[in-house]
Order: C-alpha cells, then structure tokens, then sequence
C-alpha cells in the first residue's frame, strides 16, 4: 500500500483522503476509536488547507503521508500555501454559552485534543509541514479503567456553569476519561447547566472518554426527563452503580 497521496487541494480531496488515512490507520493497528480520532483529525488538517492555504482559484497541492515507527503512527500533511502561524489562532471558547461564542479555532482545537503529538513546521522550500502522532494501544495509559468521581455541591445554573465545565476540564487535561459527576447536593439544574453537561460530554467522547451522572435528586432528574436528555446521559442512582457501569464498558 502506498504510504503518500498528493492531490489537489479542494474540498472534493476529502472524500479520498478520509478513505486513504483509514485503511492506513487500521493496516497500523488502531482500534475503530482511534482510527475515528485519526481520520477527525486529518480532515481537519486538510480543511485549513484547502480553506485558508491558497486562493479558491488557484487550489494547489497537498500531500499526505504516514508511517508506522517505534509504536507510533505518524501523519503529515505538506502543503505549499500561506505560511500558517498555529500562534495566530485564538484558543477557542468551549465554555461560554453557545449564542456569546466567537467562531474559529476548533480545528486546530480538535486536532492537539484527538492526537497524541502535533507539530507545526515551515520553510520556504518545504513549506507547512504538519506532523500528528498517534500512539498505537501498547504505548497507551496502563490503567484506563480508573474512574474519577466528581461530588457537585452547589446549584448548577448560568453563573456556576462555566466554574463546573472549566473544574471538569482541568481534570480531563490530567488524563481523566472516565469521569463520574455525583449530584446527589445538586437541588437544581437549568438550561445553563445542562449545555455545560453537554460539551463536558462532548469533550470525553472526542477523547474516548465517557460521562456518567449519578445520585440525582428528583426535580432535577426531571429536568433530564422533561428535556428528553435521559436519552442522551448516562444516568444512574448511585455512585457506586455508575462506577460499576464504567467497569464493565472496560
């Protein structure tokens, strides 16, 4: 199989790179997770290329290559573009409530979040070169069944909310995937706390990780029910039930 595919920088490549970097990933030896993490991660690489690198009448050439060394699987991606300055791009807000947002800087976000190394590179000869590793599952953490327990002690609305996602966040940064939210003192949760519940969800699924809420007091478990979000969390009635449940996903 070839290790390397050059082609033309337009949006109608991403359809042939997604299938390239896949079977390349699952030829190294990644599980379906990480051959997700790893094709997200491309497509978002070659979408700032083909968006921002070259005029939209004058497509250049990307090319995208891999290989696997020492338990890695390395990806890059060359271009001839624009200088690409990753300093320049503003750090994305993940906390504010979504209409208060400022648009740009997910990709690359997702990017350093989904991939174990990223390094961005430039030359006038060689041009932007991005490096991503991702580790194969042997040079993976050793213990992915540790579950961290959060207990909440307060109410869960607009003003707590970002102080929540922020402390979740933190600890996600450490390593945590497997996070268990003990709301058993939580008297009350509004629409504010449910969006921070959702992108502390969303940010553990990008990772591999998972959410589970436990202990929940029953006007706010019947936010979850009146919302239809029962559906969408992983809720249990005690912490121990819900530990339980990380254990056997593992």
């Amino acid at each position: 199989m070839e290790n390397s595919i050059t082609l033309t920088a337009d949006l109608d490549a991403l359809a042939k790179i997604s299938a390239f970097i896949t079977t390349a990933a699952e030829r190294c030896g990644l599980d379906e997770r990480a051959t997700w993490q790893v094709q997200l991660a491309v497509d978002e690489a070659v979408t700032n290329v083909i968006q921002h690198a070259y005029d939209p009448d004058q497509p250049g050439d990307l090319t995208l290559s891999w290989q696997c060394c020492d338990h890695r699987f390395i990806v890059t991606v060359r271009d001839h573009g624009r200088q690409f300055d990753p300093s320049a791009v503003p750090t994305p807000d993940i906390t504010s409530p979504l209409e208060e947002r400022q648009v740009g800087g997910l990709g690359i976000y997702l990017i350093t979040r989904l991939m174990d190394e990223v390094r961005f590179e430039f030359s006038p000869q060689g041009g932007n070169l991005l490096t991503m590793v991702k580790y194969l599952p042997q040079d993976q953490p050793a213990s992915p069944d540790d579950v961290l327990v959060i207990p909440i002690h307060d109410r869960i609305d607009a003003l707590t909310a970002p102080r929540l996602t922020s402390m979740v966040s933190e600890q996600i940064g450490k390593g945590a995937r497997q996070i268990v939210l003990d709301l058993s003192n939580v008297s009350f949760l509004s629409s504010s706390g449910l969006r921070a519940l959702l992108l502390i969800r969303k940010e553990l699924m990008t990772l591999g990780g998972e959410l589970r809420l436990a202990a929940l007091q029953p006007q706010v478990y019947e936010v979850f029910t009146i919302t239809g979000f029962t559906q969408v969390f992983n809720l249990h009635p005690s912490v121990a039930e819900a530990r339980a449940a990380c254990a056997q996903r593992h």
